[in-house]
């Protein structure tokens, strides 16, 4: 029988500060060009709750998926239509298995060949040693400016 209480509380994250910050630090520098996303279903939950917020209708992996084969979808999705490089944690705090980062990374659309810095904040828990929630908010006017889409209809 489970309690009240039971509904309010999380999981223990399940790893030390300093695994959290490797894992985080393995993440912010994905993808490899080769496009292997190996680290992804080692660090997240089989049902992730991840949030990537813009205009769906303009940035089509925007919004809320469920479960990492989504995650990976999206991941590959990106992959396809943006070369990354120069990946950089700006911030980044740490308070139990709650994750709060700001970072950067150099984006060149495949199709254009435009390029610029996105800047991202990102906001990771964990639970029992996996990520169970990513919400991620990107510099959508330099991604649409890249992809060729002005920014302002």
């Amino acid at each position: 029988m489970t309690n009240c209480e039971d509904y309010f509380s999380r999981p223990p994250p399940g790893l030390d500060r300093d695994e959290i910050l490797r894992r985080i630090e393995l993440l912010a520098a994905q993808p490899a060009e080769n496009g292997d996303f190996g680290v992804v279903p080692a660090f997240f939950s089989p049902d992730v709750v991840c949030e990537f917020v813009g205009d769906k209708s303009r940035i089509p992996y925007a919004g809320r998926h469920t479960g990492v084969d989504a995650l990976l979808n999206i991941l590959r999705a990106i992959n396809i239509d943006f070369a990354q490089s120069e990946p950089r944690i700006d911030d980044i705090i740490i308070d139990g298995g709650r994750v709060a980062l700001r970072r950067s990374v150099r984006w060149r659309h495949r199709g254009t060949g435009l390029e610029g810095r996105v800047d991202l904040a990102d906001f990771v828990r964990f639970e029992n040693g996996l990520i169970a929630e990513l919400i991620e908010f990107r510099d959508s006017i330099t991604i649409l400016s890249i992809q060729g889409d002005p920014p302002w209809p």
